[in-house]
């Protein structure tokens, strides 16, 4: 706290920079983003970190399973992506806004171009999905 009382505002960049590179996040996508070819895909330049905003938060909400396809790559099942929601199985259990910081880290890092993403945004698919299992790619590009 800044003296007077005040909270110092926390830049989620940089929250979200901390949170990637000290949890698992850059031990599959590096932390460079480029991830590890043909096991774990890149976030650099990917469809999925610069699209669909809905569709990022329920990746990294709840998990995803099975083939995904990222610049034009099919990445194998083996590779799942665990689930940082605060949902059954999972253990890493990260609130909205740990999840918010580390999405528009990741939308803004390595040339990225996507905007922010807000921990009400994240709150808001939660509630909609509920205990939902971890995706699959399927089912994401069904979703706008």
């Amino acid at each position: 706290p800044k003296a007077g009382g005040e909270t110092a505002k926390v830049d989620p960049r940089e929250y979200g920079k901390k949170l990637f590179n000290n949890a698992a996040c850059n031990t599959c996508h590096q932390a460079t983003g480029m991830g590890t070819p043909g096991v774990f895909p890149p976030l650099v330049d990917s469809e999925w970190v610069n699209g669909s905003e809905e569709r990022l938060i329920r990746i990294v909400t709840f998990g995803a399973q099975g083939v995904i396809k990222v610049k034009g790559v099919d990445y194998p099942a083996s590779s799942q992506m665990p689930a940082f929601g605060q949902v059954a199985g999972s253990g890493y259990k990260w609130s909205d806004d740990k999840i918010a910081a580390v999405l528009t880290y990741i939308r803004s890092e390595w040339g990225n171009k996507g905007g922010p993403i807000t921990p009400e945004q994240v709150t808001a698919i939660r509630t909609k999905e509920g205990d939902h299992k971890p995706f699959t790619q399927e089912e994401l590009l069904k979703l706008p």
